[in-house]
């Protein structure tokens, strides 16, 4: 990763996405090219690397050289130089990245289809939806928020869009949980569904957001006479299951009714595919074909 602050002028690395979100068609496709231009020089930088690492003999010096290459051209990224980039929570409200990881989202809830057929990376997606989870935005960076959050309401399910419900909880206000309402009351039942578990989730701010409450909220609707009334007794996080997890004997069964080990079964340590009970926790050092003093980032999966 870069050192926090590197990145000083962001407009002039990344002003140009602006246009990724923009309704005029010249623009937009220049902005595309130009992120598929970058996207390409970063391909071919760490192909570059890559055939230098594997000559024989090895040359340090050509090595360090095609990383730097290699690195400088990934910060070129959006989402790469974002993420790297990325400052505490506290300092994100200020942040000089803020205004262009708003565009990335945006880019992706507005054209989905073009940003999965050319930046589709979901933990960059999750990530930058995280990072923004925080209190205390300014007006333009909540407006654009609000913003989001109806967007992907409104639209089928895609990946990592449940985040946006920490995005809502951060600001939560009046104006958003009128537009959630109407939401809950349009025509296309994903909508209706997913704009109610949003007001349910902002009502009951203690329940954890994952899948698994997903699924168990929507369960719970079929019975409801109002599925923003429904309680959190039998979700994930509420203090009945914490206790469940500190006596874990509870859910055990009696000792004399525990079903015998047998050899060759996966619970025998000598079955081949066990783990051993002492497997060790720490990872493997580096492999001997990682140049000596790398810098210190480390690149992000490659763009699919």
């Amino acid at each position: 990763m870069t050192e926090r602050g590197a990145i000083e002028d962001w407009d002039t690395r990344l002003g140009w996405m602006r246009a990724l979100v923009s309704d005029d068609e010249v623009a937009h496709r220049r902005a595309l090219d130009r992120y598929l231009l970058v996207t390409r020089d970063m391909r071919a930088a760490r192909e570059a690397y890559d055939t230098i690492v594997l000559r024989v003999p090895r040359s340090v010096s050509a090595e360090e050289g095609a990383w730097r290459r290699f690195r400088d051209a990934w910060l070129l990224a959006p989402d790469a130089a974002l993420l790297a980039d990325s400052p505490p929570p506290a300092e994100v409200p200020d942040w000089g990245g803020l205004p262009y990881a708003l565009t990335y989202l945006e880019w992706e809830a507005r054209f989905p289809a073009e940003w999965t057929r050319h930046a589709k990376v979901w933990s960059s997606k999750q990530r930058l939806i995280r990072l923004l989870a925080v209190p205390g935005h300014h007006g333009p960076a909540r407006a654009r928020l609000l913003d989001l959050v109806e967007l992907v309401v409104y639209r089928r399910h895609r990946c990592k869009d449940r985040d946006y419900s920490r995005i809502a909880r951060v600001i939560d206000g009046d104006d958003l949980r009128a537009r959630l309402e109407k939401a809950r009351v349009s025509g296309e039942s994903w909508t209706r569904d997913q704009a109610g578990h949003v007001l349910w989730l902002l009502r009951n701010p203690q329940v954890p957001i994952n899948r698994t409450n997903w699924f168990r909220w929507m369960s719970a609707k079929a019975d409801a006479d109002d599925p923003l009334d429904i309680g959190t007794e039998g979700f994930i996080g509420h203090p009945e299951q914490s206790r469940h997890r500190e006596h874990p004997e509870h859910s055990q069964r009696p000792e004399h009714r525990k079903r015998p080990k047998h050899p060759g079964r996966p619970e025998d340590p000598e079955h081949p595919n066990t783990q051993p009970s002492k497997a060790p926790s720490n990872p493997p050092p580096n492999p001997p074909d990682t140049p000596p003093n790398p810098p210190p980032a480390t690149p992000p999966p490659t763009h699919s």
